[in-house]
């Protein structure tokens, strides 16, 4: 794993926790928004655990910021994002650039998505909005709603987030993920 990784991982894990905090929001409150236990919350604060990037997407919903928010070194002004600067964030044989500039107050969110050696995520990713995803390179396969399709180089799909996907390497993927979601703030 490269030191950008690593420390794309210790910022979000960070920042997921000051997020939670500055709306004053419990680990069960998060936790059960998101889907997930309060412990394995924790253990992702903490620095313990990763989150998939699945629930990372839920996270960052649920706290009303996008991903690249939370895996940013802080706010950009500039609404170009250069190649050197994206931020980049891997787990589990999947690699996300994000291709967006930190914005709390975007309503879209690009990234990039490698996927290698049959990745699987641990669960199904389910989020608000609107996802569409274009196939740049390589084989996807999409789980949507419990029918797998497999999606060739120059294939595209699109989708309301709140169905259940998962999206996997067949062996391996490259793939443009672009998120629309209107921002309705954090949980209460």
């Amino acid at each position: 794993m490269s030191r950008e990784v690593e420390e794309a991982e210790q910022r979000i894990t960070k920042r997921l926790r000051e997020l939670r905090l500055e709306r004053g929001l419990t680990l069960e409150k998060v936790a059960a928004a998101a889907d997930i236990t309060p412990g394995y919350l924790s253990r992702v604060e903490s620095g313990q655990r990763v989150p998939s990037v699945g629930t990372l997407v839920v996270l960052a919903r649920v706290l009303d910021v996008s991903v690249a928010d939370l895996a940013s070194e802080g706010e950009r002004g500039s609404p170009i994002v250069k190649r050197d600067e994206a931020t980049t964030y891997g787990t589990r044989g999947a690699e996300l650039m994000h291709l967006s500039p930190p914005s709390t107050n975007a309503f879209i969110e690009a990234t990039r998505v490698t996927l290698r050696g049959r990745a699987i995520p641990p669960r199904p990713s389910r989020h608000g909005g609107e996802e569409w995803l274009h196939v740049v390179s390589g084989r996807l396969e999409l789980v949507l709603g419990g029918e797998a399709h497999t999606l060739e180089k120059g294939d595209s799909a699109q989708f309301s987030g709140g169905t259940e996907h998962t999206l996997r390497g067949a062996p391996d993927a490259e793939v443009i993920v672009v998120i629309a979601s209107p921002r309705t703030g954090p949980i209460q």
